[in-house]
């Protein structure tokens, strides 16, 4: 009997555990409401123009969603009415099983370009808001010889669910870029993930890059906006027309990138 102990012990342990885990990483359960309520709270709060920027939705396809794991996603260019400059967004909110995954320096590969500077953290300092911290690579495609160069900055942010006798107030939308994203947010059902991309150059620096400019107005909109993640997760169900809603943007947005043709070369936005 003394030799199947520490089989029982394993066994007494691991099963409950291993069912706890499942069930915060959403597998089995259903729907996976936290992420499905962020991501209503996104569609609805981020304008389309913030300063003299004003954004352009992109299609996105079904396949790039399911990849990014994306319950709630906003692929958007920004466009600078004075000058003319642009910055493209993607700010999604899912399942940190998937969000913490298909970073540029994986993805972009995939794609043709070559990544011409290693990867670090960069910390974007607003006026106001808590520092955060991104990382930060630039790229590469060759064209036929010609070089078309790109600097990507991406950082998470994990919401929480209001404690009781907490507020808004409490809330602190800080953006982070830890270098084991996996471990660092643990078993979170909801995760957002935010990109800052801009054309650029060989030889500037990502002090010198027009997303720094963008974010300083762009950023402490969505503190305003995501810092009420915390309670809109504190319910146990979505509110009616919630989940009908996600699935009419979805099909709208994946009908119109099968419709959309195009020479540009494909962007993975996962």
């Amino acid at each position: 009997m003394m030799k199947y102990l520490p089989f029982l012990v394993v066994g007494i342990v691991a099963v409950p555990l291993t069912l706890y885990q499942w069930s915060l990483m959403d597998w089995m359960w259903g729907e996976n409401i936290p992420a499905m309520q962020c991501a209503y709270l996104l569609h609805q709060e981020i304008p389309e123009k913030i300063g003299d920027w004003v954004g352009v939705d992109k299609p996105v396809s079904k396949m790039v969603l399911d990849k990014a794991g994306a319950d709630g996603y906003i692929d958007r260019v920004y466009t600078n009415q004075k000058t003319g400059e642009s910055v493209s967004i993607w700010l999604i909110v899912g399942h940190f099983r998937n969000v913490v995954r298909h970073t540029p320096n994986i993805c972009y590969h995939s794609n043709g370009f070559s990544q011409v500077e290693p990867q670090v953290q960069y910390q974007m300092a607003i006026k106001g808001l808590p520092d955060s911290k991104f990382h930060t690579s630039k790229f590469m495609l060759d064209d036929q010889g010609v070089q078309h160069y790109q600097r990507v900055f991406w950082a998470w942010w994990r919401p929480d669910p209001l404690e009781e006798g907490e507020s808004v107030s409490d809330v602190r939308v800080q953006w982070s870029a830890p270098e084991q994203p996996r471990p660092a947010f643990g078993y979170c059902r909801a995760l957002y993930k935010l990109y800052f991309t801009a054309m650029s150059t060989e030889e500037e620096l990502a002090n010198d890059s027009i997303c720094n400019k963008f974010a300083a107005e762009f950023l402490p909109v969505v503190y305003e906006k995501l810092a009420s993640s915390g309670v809109v997760m504190v319910g146990e169900e979505l509110p009616p027309g919630v989940a009908d809603y996600l699935k009419e943007q979805r099909v709208k947005s994946t009908k119109a990138a099968e419709d959309e043709t195009t020479a540009d070369p494909p962007e993975d936005d996962a």
